[in-house]
């Protein structure tokens, strides 16, 4: 199956803004189910080490369509130069979402939760 290649470079920050929504979903989730004291599992609180889990797994689901892009490239090469080239620039795009990611999300390692 071929994807269109405008929708393959919309899809890499769609796809960041899904994890957006999830990743704070599930902190103001936690934090309102924890209510004032954050429940901790040893030294650090249970939503954190979920958050931290959270944001590994959405660097690795970031990066993983930029390598299969990468390596679908190199593999074939298309006779329009055109579609070569957007695809190119939406394997970019791939890769500034997936640096994104820890850029945005990576807060949640060292920032208090909840506002406490």
């Amino acid at each position: 199956m071929t994807i269109h290649p405008i929708i393959y470079i919309i899809a890499g920050f769609l796809f960041w803004s899904a994890l957006f929504l999830l990743f704070y979903g599930v902190q103001a989730t936690g934090c309102h189910l924890a209510g004032d004291n954050v429940s901790a599992l040893a030294e650090h609180p249970v939503l954190r080490s979920v958050l931290i889990g959270l944001l590994l797994l959405s660097i690795a689901t970031g990066i993983v369509p930029f390598l299969r892009a990468r390596k679908r490239r190199a593999e074939r090469q298309p006779a329009d130069d055109t579609a070569q080239f957007v695809r190119e620039v939406g394997g970019y795009v791939w890769l500034a979402a997936a640096i994104a990611i820890p850029f945005s999300f990576g807060g949640v390692a060292w920032l208090t939760l909840c506002g406490t």
